[in-house]
């Protein structure tokens, strides 16, 4: 009861005043509520449920035919490699993955890393929990963010760490979902394919929520599938904390949350198919995702009313994304399987997506829990996207990468389960090393491609930045176009000269005439990067450039279309010429 006491009186002492001088872009419609008003009427609701429980001395009891609930267990095998040699060889892949994840953890943070320093560094944390500027407020990791700059200055690799510790985490994590449809060998050679995969690694070293929003949602799945199957309060417990935190990763986590729901709905008629305690698992499910989904709500209730008005109206622009039926969704998808695989990936397309599908089939015969779990959050994204007309892009889809790590082992287990059905032990054993090869080989492909990758920066700013430096006259101008201006500017005040003058943003055509009419008699240069957002959104300004312009030279990164392009002017070209 003093707690319901103590949550009634944070409510109705919470002050409103500041909730008005939170940054906010001003081109956007206002805000449906007052987001300190809707967190007060959820801290009241709070307050009422604990008084009730309070009242009526509710506590925990475990349902007495609780193991009747779902099948899915640890995956057993005969021949397997013991619990202790799982670990350490679990530990040795850890270890890799996050020597994998700090390397080259220094290179040029890229745009959408340096606007969340921009935007947030500054703030306090209630007002970063509060404050939707941008939908690069991933609020887990812009606070952690700012924790690691306080512990260790702003450097990239500090500023990456939260994400480069969720990436690393998410392999163990990976390792538990399996064992629930592969035995301790097979999941091993999961974690290993995760450890090495080129699009985990990439997103394990981007200063963003996603690679904490993979780790937790797998976290959540399988604690939800082992309290759906013993009832234990630990796994309950878990399930909401890794749900929670999961939403202060990434918005995102509701689809997860959605799809787990349908899971569970699909565990309580299989239950009640079986003569099981159908009801009161149903009404266990929903007391925990009640509480699940209260808790997220609460955390970003003062933000909720701008997170509506900033996702309804920023992606509704396609220079945010992707039309999803269109060929440059196909090419960015394309794109992105030939980074991670190069470009034999291809060629190996079609058979791949037959050993794929059977490899889901055999997937959900082993645990269709899991498996639609972690399928069911992709297509529920698509679903609403369509539906609210929104744009896409491949990071939305991105549980579905350790859903295909999954599936492509459990393919060949279920390949060579099928191959020594009826064999001898020393058939079954050169069968297993044939399935152990192979993911060894799968494993060396991805690794292949990390080369590139730690080649090249994900933005280039501060090589295209040494270019023009080198090459510039004391009184040219340089214009930083559009979308170069953020990160442009935010590399240019860590160099040693006083740039500031000669490097000047432009986004209309406008305020270009105004910087040509003051440059004199120097000449003009171009910063430009993420031409397509440019060509979309600034059409007029983007054809006076190219009238005006020509690219130089253009430093390649791995975001897509996210080099960065030095562009002069095309009377140089012609006098240059011989």
């Amino acid at each position: 009861m003093a707690a319901a006491f103590g949550v009634a009186v944070i409510a109705w002492l919470l002050p409103p005043a500041w909730y008005d001088t939170l940054p906010r872009q001003l081109d956007l419609p206002p805000a449906p509520i007052n987001g300190v008003n809707l967190l007060r009427a959820l801290l009241a609701c709070q307050a009422v449920v604990l008084a009730l429980a309070a009242l009526f001395d509710w506590r925990f009891v475990r349902l007495a035919n609780a193991p009747r609930f779902i099948g899915d267990r640890d995956w057993t095998e005969v021949d397997d490699i013991t619990t202790r040699h799982a670990r350490v060889a679990l530990a040795l892949i850890t270890a890799l993955a996050f020597a994998l994840r700090l390397y080259r953890a220094d290179a040029d943070l890229w745009l959408d890393e340096v606007t969340p320093i921009l935007d947030y560094a500054a703030l306090s944390v209630p007002q970063v929990i509060g404050t939707y500027y941008r939908s690069n407020n991933h609020l887990l990791n812009t606070i952690l963010l700012k924790g690691m700059i306080a512990l260790f200055g702003e450097h990239e690799w500090s500023v990456r760490l939260p994400a480069i510790l969720f990436g690393v985490a998410g392999v163990p994590m990976l390792y538990w979902c399996a064992r629930l449809v592969l035995s301790r060998r097979a999941s091993l050679g999961a974690a290993l394919l995760l450890a090495v995969s080129y699009h985990h690694i990439f997103f394990s070293q981007n200063a963003r929520g996603y690679s904490a929003y993979l780790c937790l949602a797998l976290l959540s799945t399988r604690a939800l599938i082992d309290g759906l199957r013993d009832d234990r309060l630990r796994s309950w417990l878990l399930f909401i904390g890794a749900t929670v935190l999961g939403f202060a990763s990434l918005l995102n986590t509701a689809f997860v949350l959605a799809a787990q729901g349908l899971m569970a709905l699909g565990v309580a008629w299989t239950v009640a198919r079986q003569g099981g305690a159908a009801k009161a698992l149903v009404r266990r499910t929903l007391m925990v995702f009640s509480i699940a989904a209260f808790l997220s709500a609460q955390l970003y209730a003062i933000a909720l009313p701008e997170v509506y008005v900033v996702i309804s109206n920023v992606y509704r622009t396609q220079s945010t994304g992707f039309v999803f039926f269109s060929a440059e969704f196909a090419s960015e998808v394309v794109r992105g399987i030939t980074d991670g695989f190069g470009m034999g990936a291809l060629a190996a397309a079609v058979p791949f997506l037959l050993v794929a599908g059977a490899g889901f089939i055999a997937l959900v015969r082993r645990s269709w829990a899991l498996a639609f779990a972690l399928m069911l959050p992709g297509a529920l994204t698509a679903t609403f996207l369509l539906v609210r007309g929104l744009t896409f892009s491949p990071r939305f889809f991105l549980l579905w990468l350790p859903l295909a790590v999954i599936t492509a082992v459990v393919a060949l287990d279920a390949a060579l389960k099928w191959m020594t059905r009826s064999s001898r032990t020393q058939t079954r054993a050169r069968a297993t090393m044939l399935v152990t090869g192979t993911v060894a080989v799968l494993a060396l492909l991805s690794a292949a491609s990390l080369r590139r990758y730690y080649a090249i920066p994900k933005q280039p700013y501060r090589d295209a930045l040494a270019y023009v430096e080198q090459r510039r006259r004391p009184d040219d101008l340089v214009l930083l176009v559009y979308l170069a201006e953020l990160g442009s500017q935010y590399y240019i005040a860590r160099m040693p000269l006083p740039l500031k003058s000669q490097y000047r943003p432009v986004r209309n055509v406008p305020t270009l005439d105004s910087l040509l009419v003051e440059r004199g008699t120097g000449h003009t240069w171009l910063v430009v990067t993420f031409e397509r957002a440019l060509r979309m959104d600034l059409p007029e300004l983007d054809a006076r450039l190219r009238a005006g312009w020509v690219e130089q030279t253009k430093f390649a990164g791995t975001v897509g279309d996210g080099g960065i392009g030095v562009w002069v002017e095309r009377d140089q070209v012609t006098k240059a010429t011989p």
